[in-house]
C-alpha cells in the first residue's frame, strides 16, 4: 500500500484540516475505485467554532448561478468539519494499513485548500444510489478508533473489472 502524505505549509486558525483519500484495488465489481473519506456528523458546537474565522472564500464565478442555488456558508463550514485532525489522520492512516493494507492500493493525505469556495458541500449529505454510496468503517467489527469514519465512492466512474 502506498501512502503519501503531504504536511500543511501553512498556521491555520482550527486543526480539522487533514482529507483522507484512497483508491482500493478492487470494490464491487470495479477495479482501483477511489474513495474519499470523511468525518461525519459533526456538531452544531463544532461549527459555532469555526464561525467567523474566514473559512469561506467566495464561490468560484466560473461556476454558473444555477449551480450554486442553495449553497450556504453552513454546507461550506460542514464539509470542513468533515476533515481529519492531525492526531486523527495518522491514526486512520495506521487503522487502515492493519486492516485493510492488502485491499488497498494509495492512501493519500494531504492538507484542505482553506479558504473552501462557497458552493462546497458535505459530502455525507450526498444520496445513495447504484453507483454511488458509503463504506462505514465505523460500523466494521473491531474498528477501534474514537471517532466515526466514513467513506464515499462513485462506482460509475471506475471500470468493471471484467473489462479489458
Amino acid at each position: 500500500m502506498e501512502t503519501i502524505l503531504v504536511p500543511t505549509q501553512f498556521d491555520l486558525p482550527l486543526d480539522r484540516i487533514y482529507i483522507v483519500a484512497a483508491t482500493l484495488k478492487t470494490f464491487k465489481g470495479r477495479r482501483h475505485v477511489d474513495v474519499q473519506i470523511f468525518r461525519p456528523g459533526a456538531g452544531n458546537d463544532e461549527l459555532e467554532a469555526i464561525r467567523g474565522l474566514g473559512l469561506v472564500a467566495p464561490a468560484d464565478p466560473s461556476i454558473p448561478p444555477e449551480v450554486l442555488q442553495g449553497a450556504t456558508e453552513e454546507a461550506a463550514l460542514r464539509c470542513i468539519l468533515e476533515a481529519f485532525t492531525t492526531e486523527e489522520s495518522r491514526a486512520l492512516l495506521a487503522y487502515l494499513e492493519e486492516r485493510y493494507a492488502e485491499h488497498i492500493e494509495k492512501v493519500t493525505v494531504c492538507p484542505m485548500d482553506i479558504p473552501v469556495p462557497l458552493g462546497v458541500a458535505p459530502l455525507a449529505g450526498i444520496p445513495e444510489n447504484k453507483t454511488t454510496g458509503f463504506i462505514r468503517f465505523d460500523a466494521v467489527r473491531d474498528y477501534n478508533l474514537p471517532f466515526a469514519a466514513h467513506g464515499y465512492y462513485d462506482l460509475s466512474a471506475h471500470e468493471p473489472l471484467d473489462k479489458e
